[in-house]
Order: structure tokens, then sequence, then C-alpha cells
């Protein structure tokens, strides 16, 4: 029994129906040089329209910017940061104060309020007890 070496190293040219099926470089570099084109003259023709239409309905140029810009309140409205309220800060202020120090709630009634360390201190020597 003698073996045959298979052939299947050796080069062998393509069908014809596959050979013709090669891509095409310059269809595919038309087209896309075409629609670069396309969209420059779409984008020019766009501006221009832009430009006419403003002219239309601004023919003296823009209006002139008003003098309350960059002002921190224009009449009743503060024009702060949404991240920086001053009405928050003078709250949270005043809240941290009055923990942080000692002052009547009730005279009458003998009600006193105290610094927040010192009543965490109280309470927790009460409970000790």
């Amino acid at each position: 029994m003698s073996h045959h070496p298979s052939h299947s190293t050796e080069q062998m040219n393509p069908p014809q129906a596959q050979a013709e099926e090669s891509i095409h470089w310059g269809a595919v570099i038309g087209v896309g040089v075409g629609a670069i084109v396309l969209f420059t003259v779409a984008t020019l023709i766009s501006y221009r329209f832009m430009l006419h239409r403003e002219k239309e309905l601004q023919p003296l140029g823009p209006d002139p910017i008003p003098r309350q810009i960059g002002q921190n309140e224009i009449g009743i409205v503060d024009q702060v940061p949404f991240d920086v309220t001053r009405a928050f800060q003078a709250y949270r202020d005043d809240r941290n104060a009055r923990l942080e120090s000692w002052g009547w709630v009730d005279r009458k009634a003998g009600i006193v309020h105290m610094p927040i360390d010192e009543a965490m201190d109280r309470v927790v020597k009460e409970a000790k007890k």
C-alpha cells in the first residue's frame, strides 16, 4: 500500500466567480469623498440660512448685555448657583450656633438649651447611674 502525499499546500487560483467579487477600492473611496463633499455643502447651506434668518430677526444686531448680568441678586430673585444658597448657609450657621451655645428656651418655665456635646455627656452619665 503506497501513500501519496497531499498537495493541499499548493497555491491554487480562486474560482472565476470568486475572483470577480473583489473589493473595488476606487468605488469605495469615491463614495466616501462624495459623502464628505455632500456633508460640507449641506453644512455651508445651513450656515448661510442661519445667518440670513438671524439678520431677518435682529436687523440691528444682537441685543446689548444687560447691566444686571453677574449680580448676586436681581430684583427679589437670588441669582446664586443651585449648590451655593446663602439662605441655607445662614440657616445652617444659626443651627450650629444654637447647638454649640447656652441659652433660654422658656425663661418662665426654666427651660434652657445647652451645647450638644454637654447634653450628650449628661445623658451618658445619667444612663450609667
